[in-house]
């Protein structure tokens, strides 16, 4: 029985070693999901290592900063969606190496979401890198034009997730994308229908919301913990200069979902451990 308990204490305190160690960086596997207009959500999976409340901040607690990093699993994507609108310019729109970059959200993650002082509260930026194609007439896309998501201006660099304008077009259409930096709080935009040029506008609100909550609740104390759950939102909106269908205004957003999760060194060493624990229990039991 003092064998049991003495590797008992040893376990407990190597896992309070290996938590001391790594109290700064926090693993993580998450989702970003793209909303565009009256689409399908298209759900892009990723993870990595994220730096949570600085260098040397202390976990568990509230999730005041947050750097994330284009590290391991982060995943490019190619994907298209077609247009079902048959009155729209725009027949088909192809998404080229979408992924996320590297960006820094805060301060005060968790205490964000209590506040409502500043509804619109902005933490942070990162941007949404790739290309994406918007093909006219036809779904041949004999006729098209791309934009670079992420585009550098003068004073840094504006793209989705980051927010500034980004634009292009073609002799057939101009669009642009109106992009805002993430916040873990409620947004909403608008999608704009018009069956006929110039009349029978229909306005569409579209609301995005994030969040920020611990492992065993919706309260927020302990945000910056394994199990801990953040969905942050960016939204924008694509302008273009279409006037009939449901291409002029569109409604966009990204949701990014991501979830603390705990280091593979520490579910080893867990595991070991439990394991130590039977084979100890069943020696003394044949004994």
């Amino acid at each position: 029985m003092r064998k049991l308990i003495l590797l008992s204490i040893s376990v407990l305190l190597a896992l309070g070693m290996a938590g001391a160690a790594s109290a700064a960086p926090l693993n993580w596997v998450g989702t970003s999901t793209l909303l565009l207009g009256d689409f399908e959500p298209t759900a892009i999976p990723g993870g990595g290592v994220a730096t949570v409340n600085g260098s040397s901040g202390v976990i568990p607690a509230h999730l005041s900063t947050l750097r994330l990093a284009a590290s391991r699993g982060n995943v490019a994507t190619d994907f298209t969606l077609i247009v079902t609108d048959p009155v729209a310019t725009i027949k088909l729109i192809q998404f080229f190496d979408v992924q996320a970059g590297t960006g820094t959200f805060g301060p005060g993650i968790s205490g964000a979401v209590g506040t409502a002082t500043q509804p619109g509260k902005n933490l942070g930026t990162l941007p949404l890198g790739g290309v994406v194609k918007l093909c006219v007439i036809d779904t041949s896309c004999n006729f098209s034009f791309s934009l670079i998501l992420s585009t550098p201006t003068v004073n840094g660099i504006a793209a989705v997730g980051v927010g500034g304008q980004i634009g292009g077009g073609s002799l057939l259409v101009g669009v642009s994308v109106q992009g805002a930096p993430w916040t873990v709080k409620t947004v909403t935009l608008i999608d704009e229908v018009t069956s006929t040029v110039g009349t029978n506008k229909t306005f569409i609100p579209v609301t995005f919301k994030g969040f920020a909550h611990g492992p065993n609740s919706m309260t927020t104390s302990n945000t910056a913990a394994v199990s801990g759950v953040l969905q942050l939102v960016t939204p924008s909106q694509v302008v273009t200069t279409l006037l009939d269908g449901s291409n002029a205004k569109i409604a966009s957003g990204n949701i990014f979902l991501l979830k603390f999760i705990p280091e593979p060194g520490l579910l080893l060493l867990l595991g070991s451990g439990v394991i130590g624990l039977v084979v100890l229990g069943r020696t003394r039991m044949h004994k």
